[in-house]
């Protein structure tokens, strides 16, 4: 398949996700939770197959097989496999940015604020699925040119776009002092990822104790709040 087949493919799965989105917002209470159930159980069963086989070893009917359901169901979520791989990334990073959707953020400050995000991070990263995902773009991403594209539009990319309009809202409010959001954001990524991150892709072991991941963490704050501190 062409990489303009591929793209053609996807822009059609996120159109029929789009529309199916538009019809749930109609339905009765009980019928979404179910429905948003068997998403997350279609989810979690291609997540695990995606690891166990690897992208291209891994059906959609193998994911049907594993979740239960039906394929139609599926293909109405997700549109194909594509898409169903754009999902668990948007998922995974929308349970790491939504520390930034917090009602009470302002009251918390900027230390608080960039620490929780960066934990959340940097769990996801380490995480054995965190992991997985990074090998499996390496191992299966010539034959599979659209996986990066996908994981980066929807994972780092977007991530690092919510950090940099929480850093700019704070250079406009006098907390912190931030000339390029973007490359600030960038520049926290990459601190919170550290050595970590690359060793434990490449098979290095990594054994961190929690009081030292902590403490990682907290420095990856402390140099980028240092970094942009206000002038006095």
């Amino acid at each position: 398949m062409t990489a303009q087949a591929n793209t053609a493919e996807t822009n059609t799965a996120q159109a029929n996700a789009a529309l199916a989105n538009t019809a749930l917002a109609s339905e009765a209470p009980g019928r979404v939770e179910r429905r948003e159930a068997r998403r997350q159980a279609i989810l979690e069963a291609a997540a695990d197959l995606f690891i166990e086989r690897g992208y291209g070893a891994t059906s959609l009917n193998d994911v049907v097989r594993r979740s239960g359901g039906s394929l139609s169901t599926l293909y109405e979520m997700f549109g194909n496999k594509a898409g169903l791989f754009k999902a668990l990334i948007e998922d995974k990073c929308r349970a790491v940015t939504e520390t930034f959707d917090d009602a009470k953020i302002d009251e918390r400050g900027p230390r608080d604020t960039l620490r929780q995000h960066a934990r959340r991070l940097f769990e996801l990263m380490m995480s054995p699925g965190g992991i997985a995902v990074m090998r499996l773009i390496v191992a299966e991403g010539q034959q599979f040119p659209e996986l990066a594209p996908l994981f980066f539009a929807t994972g780092p990319d977007a991530g690092q776009a919510r950090i940099a309009q929480y850093l700019a809202e704070q250079d406009a409010r006098g907390a912190l002092e931030v000339d390029d959001p973007k490359a600030a954001a960038m520049g926290f990524c990459e601190l919170v990822r550290g050595e970590y991150y690359l060793r434990a892709v490449c098979r290095m072991p990594v054994d961190l104790a929690p009081e030292e991941r902590d403490r990682h963490v907290d420095r990856a704050v402390d140099l980028c709040l240092r970094a942009h501190a206000p002038a006095r």
